[in-house]
């Protein structure tokens, strides 16, 4: 039997119990002799019950947040940006590559995707009174094949704009935005970014996506768990 050490027991209790903090990640749950009375006397089976809770709830906290840190670690993010050289489509129906965009990465089996893609479309140098229709798109491979539908949007599709007088106006740029998921099977891959000038009578200037460090074109691929 112990009375005269019951403090000492407290303290203890408090200090490695961490009531407060475990409140957060997870509940301990005591057995009936705690809490205890003071002045009275206690037994070491009850303060080993005590504690044998405290380190249950602690051991599950544990182990749930090992699990969120593996499966943390187990998430893959690729990122890639426009390099130094602008990315002009200026012949039509031919499809040109970011500079610097490419991503390649292997995966060992069937893999989700997140993909998302960002830039700032350009017709540049366009005469007066006309317009170009441009395109962008993702590629997965060196031979260019599209990342198609269902998985996405292969092309942004036309978009027209106009400049007057040599000079840039409204309605002359566009900001591009791909984005969704696709399930890709095992296999090596080549991701990056093709702009291209679609066939259109009149068109005469080029589709660009500029270098300028505040619109270079910005490409994302993640594993999704």
């Amino acid at each position: 039997m112990i009375s005269k050490n019951f403090r000492l027991v407290a303290v203890l209790l408090v200090v490695f119990g961490l009531p407060a903090g475990v409140a957060v990640a997870g509940q301990v749950t005591f057995p009936g002799t705690f809490p205890f009375v003071a002045g009275g006397t206690i037994r070491a089976a009850d303060v080993n019950a005590a504690f044998t809770a405290v380190k249950s709830a602690v051991d599950d906290n544990s182990a749930r947040i090992a699990a969120l840190e593996a499966a943390s670690a187990a998430r893959q993010g690729y990122h890639s940006v426009q390099g130094s050289q602008d990315a002009n489509g200026s012949v039509d129906d031919t499809w040109v590559d970011v500079q610097g965009t490419a991503i390649p990465v292997t995966f060992a089996s069937a893999t989700t995707i997140r993909y998302q893609a960002f830039a700032k479309l350009y017709n540049y140098g366009s005469a007066a009174g006309t317009t170009t229709s441009c395109s962008v798109r993702i590629v997965q491979d060196a031979t260019s094949t599209p990342l198609v539908p269902p998985a996405s949007p292969a092309t942004l599709g036309d978009w027209s704009s106009t400049l007057n007088g040599g000079a840039d106006v409204p309605g002359n740029d566009k900001q591009v935005a791909l984005g969704g998921l696709a399930l890709m099977p095992a296999g090596s891959y080549t991701f990056k970014l093709q702009v291209v000038r679609k066939a259109k009578a009149g068109n005469s200037g080029n589709c660009s996506i500029f270098r300028w460090s505040y619109s270079r074109a910005n490409l994302f691929i993640d594993v999704v768990p």
